[in-house]
């Protein structure tokens, strides 16, 4: 857990980077733009795609993503970027085209760092995504607000260090094992041409239904911003404090309590926040404390959604075996687009937004994400996908045709199946306590056994207390240790 804490850090340290520089007024040092981080954020989407897309195509033929180089390049970048954002401040009639450009190099930094710490999370086992995902974005807001207490060039410097700092404990020596409970070689290994293409295509879905949200996200933050100018504390700090802890709080619920964590959250969770906002925008668009709300509500799905996203795709990487730059090259490009197509539309019509047509227009944004979603559907590799004998993985399937036989997997798979039920039968246990003793001996974590069992963490957690119970032992290891041979049990170890 030393090393997962390390890489929380790290990766909390992006967070926090993107949350100031796109997300809130912290780098403005004179306040003379109205929506001036909205107008930074249109840029730095359109190069978060296009830088997506590019470390993509590259990584393919080489791992970027363990180069020092990517780290190098891309904490250059984001500090670069910053630094230019910040400085457009003070030319007023510049200001356009120098904010544009920062964005620009920023959002290809974005794109970097995002590829590195989806190679890293995809190497940790369930467990330990279910832990540092949540730890980092806590510690991303409290990096966020203390970096809101300083001033003038301090908070500049402060936060153009921030992608430097995450990028050294990305390439840290010390961290390049990262803790997988398994093998995870196939997270960076190449794919060309058709295969690409066919890896690709079996997310496409999943990339369209992500870039509309976002283009909701980008839209809607452009509709309910407030026109204050110089009011930091309503404009930005009271929605973004009460939609970070509000988040976290439903966050860790639905890890405590939902059956399934995958990609179906980032849905399950938005498009409620988003229809919230909308009537929260109907209901008296011109009143700045509803606007404020509806701002609030739009910041809480927004959250929502990276914290799925942050913990769906890491799982699916090593449930799929797709390579990791593909998932998250794919599904940046996506909100790439997404933001940059929001934000952009967003500030050619904001000056003719009135109550009627905001609800309007905003609907038919939103019936069209339903539409692609009825029609698309989810499809089951990215919404269920279970690495159980009843959904072998495609390579498993390819070998048992070559070779006529079954797999080593399907030996071992069938090895604990067989003393699970040997334990069944000594010690008592249920149908279902006896599925989750078989995942157990494994040495498969809690997480990973809610997810392929379709239970809550609680059902997981109050099933291995009975199990444990009924066969005198009180770890997993000491689990896992009942049925090997008296003989070795008895050894000593080296």
């Amino acid at each position: 857990m030393r090393v997962y804490r390390k890489q929380a850090l790290g990766f909390a340290f992006f967070l926090a980077w993107n949350y100031y520089s796109f997300f809130s007024c912290g780098l403005v040092p004179v306040i003379r733009v109205i929506r001036s981080s909205e107008r930074v954020w249109v840029w730095a989407g359109l190069f978060i795609a296009v830088g997506s897309i590019v470390v993509m195509l590259v990584s393919a033929r080489t791992s970027l993503a363990g180069k020092n180089a990517c780290g190098v390049a891309a904490a250059l970048l984001g500090a670069g970027g910053t630094a230019i954002i910040w400085t457009s401040f003070f030319n007023e009639a510049a200001y356009q085209w120098v904010s544009a450009g920062g964005g620009m190099i920023a959002g290809a930094g974005f794109a970097l760092m995002a590829l590195v710490w989806g190679d890293r999370m995809s190497r940790y086992n369930e467990a330990a995504i279910e832990f540092s995902a949540p730890a980092s974005f806590i510690l991303s807001f409290l990096i966020y607000f203390a970096l809101l207490a300083l001033k003038g060039p301090a908070s500049m410097a402060v936060d153009a260090l921030l992608p430097v700092l995450s990028m050294y404990f990305a390439f840290r020596p010390a961290e390049a094992a990262h803790g997988g409970d398994e093998g995870v070689a196939y997270v960076d290994r190449r794919v060309r041409g058709r295969e690409l293409g066919h890896a690709l295509a079996g997310i496409v879905t999943l990339c369209l239904l992500f870039g509309m949200l976002w283009f909701q996200f980008a839209y809607f933050r452009l509709l309910s911003t407030p026109d204050v100018v110089g009011d930091r504390f309503l404009h930005y700090l009271v929605p973004f404090s009460c939609s970070s802890v509000l988040s976290i709080i439903a966050l860790l619920s639905c890890i405590k309590l939902s059956r399934h964590l995958n990609f179906t959250l980032m849905f399950r969770w938005g498009l409620p926040f988003l229809l919230l906002s909308y009537a929260l925008l109907y209901y008296n668009y011109d009143d700045e404390v509803q606007r404020i709300v509806a701002y609030t509500v739009n910041f809480i799905g927004m959250f929502g959604v990276q914290f799925s996203f942050w913990i769906a795709a890491p799982k699916y990487v090593r449930r799929s075996r797709i390579p990791a730059y593909v998932l998250f090259g794919g599904m940046f490009a996506a909100e790439g687009m997404g933001i940059f197509a929001g934000t952009w539309y967003g500030l050619a019509v904001i000056d003719g937004v009135t109550a009627t047509n905001v609800m309007n227009e905003s609907l038919l944004f939103f019936v069209a994400v339903l539409l692609v979603a009825m029609v698309v559907g989810f499809n089951p590799r990215w919404s269920f996908f279970r690495m159980s004998p009843r959904w072998k993985v495609r390579e498993d399937e390819a070998d048992d045709e070559a070779t006529g036989g079954t797999s080593t997997a399907d030996d071992i798979n069938a090895l604990f199946a067989q003393q699970a039920e040997e334990l069944r039968a000594a010690y008592g246990l249920s149908n279902r306590e006896t599925e989750v003793a078989e995942l157990l001996l494994a040495g498969r974590s809690r997480p990973y056994i809610r997810d392929e069992l379709v239970i809550s963490l609680n059902t997981v957690h109050a099933h291995a207390r009975n199990i444990y119970a009924k066969c005198g032992v009180h770890s997993q290891q000491e689990f896992m240790d009942l049925l090997r041979p008296v003989a070795k049990r008895d050894e000593p170890e080296a």
